[in-house]
């Protein structure tokens, strides 16, 4: 079952929420570089009140040529030749990202390439498929998934929210190998769960300010069913944050 429009919305309003508490805590800037997305992805992460204090600045490279001139992605990559990556590919996702962070001068940046439909398939790039790169300090990857759910705005959608789902998850990444996981202490375990509950509980009060309402109620999988939103592990930077301005 594919997730509704309202539904991805929703689910990428939340992963925004909590790069954006993590960036804030950790006193870091962010860049976007976006190509079919068009600015969707920052728009989201814009939604969000006090964005200035963490979000640098976003570009929409639409273009081949604005990827090159705009961000010094190598022509290279674009050339129609066999063999050549293509705009939509790792490579280019990971130029992208590299660029954004190095023009802006930020501690991380966010690439989209992909192919939103419903035309511009080509041979081994079918509608639906979408690049995400990102830099993060002296980390780069690229990660890509495919939707493929035909309509193009869906799609657009699909691939913002899987953005920031992928930024996430490189942070975890990122940092849980920095930072060795604590020895657990059997008898502060009630302590620890009690702490988790009220971290849970500033998500949801800051949440509000993202949608006028408590997103978190109705939070959706990929195939559209309910699941539990469960906050990253408190040795990730940006676990702990205090939301207030």
């Amino acid at each position: 079952m594919l997730p509704r429009a309202a539904d991805v919305t929703e689910e990428a309003s939340i992963h925004a929420a909590k790069l954006a508490r993590r960036l804030k805590q950790e006193r870091m800037w962010l860049a976007t570089a976006e190509s079919c997305t068009g600015g969707l992805l920052t728009s989201i992460l814009t939604d969000i009140s006090g964005a200035s204090n963490w979000f640098k600045r976003g570009w929409i490279t639409y273009s081949d040529e604005s990827k090159k001139d705009e961000l010094g992605v190598d022509e290279d990559l674009f050339v129609p030749e066999e063999g050549s990556a293509g705009a939509v590919s790792k490579e280019v996702a990971e130029a992208m990202a590299i660029g954004a962070a190095k023009r802006a001068g930020t501690d991380m940046a966010i690439s989209i390439t992909g192919i939103a439909g419903p035309t511009g398939e080509t041979e081994g790039k079918e509608v639906g498929l979408v690049w995400v790169g990102v830099q993060l300090q002296d980390r780069l990857e690229a990660r890509s998934a495919e939707f493929g759910h035909g309509d193009r705005y869906r799609n657009k959608e699909a691939f913002a929210n899987f953005a920031l789902r992928t930024a996430l998850q490189i942070w975890d990444d990122h940092f849980s190998e920095e930072e060795p996981e604590a020895e657990s202490d059997e008898e502060e375990a009630p302590q620890n769960e009690v702490d988790g509950e009220n971290d849970s509980q500033q998500l949801d009060s800051a949440l509000k300010t993202v949608s006028g309402g408590n997103i978190l109620d109705n939070v959706v999988d990929w195939d559209g069913e309910p699941e539990t939103v469960e906050e990253p592990s408190t040795s990730i930077p940006g676990a702990d944050v205090d939301w207030d301005e």
